[in-house]
């Protein structure tokens, strides 16, 4: 599959690392086990950005979540050819995202929160990706994402790594 003809593209953009308590950005190079990493997280499909990924907006995005997550969406799309996967974060008013397979399709829906009362999207019911494409676009993400990380903080990287991206790619 040629990235052009994608259905669906997953990257990441203005990657920082956000210490507890304080939400100034600071370089890669400042992260340690005891600090987020925070950023864009985009995520388009079919020409559409994908909203709402970002408590404070696109580039707030916390990685070491959103990547524990799409994991899970993998493991559980991965299991059978019809299932479904829903990330509701629980954070003050943002909606859930859920994730229906069926054969070869997902179909992303933004959906209302169980615990935070986020409401669903209108415009984001059922739109349609290849699953093929999501899992080549998420392992390419997830590998870059990685190597970013190891380029940006050799010292610290594979100890924060450890600490939370807890499966293997």
């Amino acid at each position: 599959m040629e990235e052009a003809n994608a259905t669906i593209r997953i990257w990441f953009e203005n990657l920082a690392v956000i210490k507890d308590g304080d939400n100034t950005p600071l370089p890669i190079s400042a992260l340690d086990t005891n600090s987020h990493v925070h950023g864009g997280l985009r995520i388009q499909i079919n020409n559409r950005y994908v909203p709402y990924l970002g408590f404070f907006g696109p580039d707030d995005v916390c990685f070491s979540t959103w990547i524990e997550e799409l994991d899970n969406v993998v493991k559980a799309l991965d299991s059978q050819a019809n299932s479904t996967y829903t990330f509701d974060e629980g954070e003050q008013g943002q909606p859930a995202f859920l994730f229906e397979k069926k054969g070869e399709m997902v179909y992303l829906s933004i959906v209302d929160a169980e615990f935070s009362g986020g409401k669903n999207s209108a415009e984001w019911q059922k739109i349609p990706f290849a699953y093929m494409d999501f899992l080549e676009q998420y392992r390419k993400f997830r590998k870059e994402f990685i190597d970013e990380v190891r380029r940006g903080s050799p010292a610290n990287s594979d100890k924060w790594l450890a600490a939370f991206l807890r499966r293997p790619a």
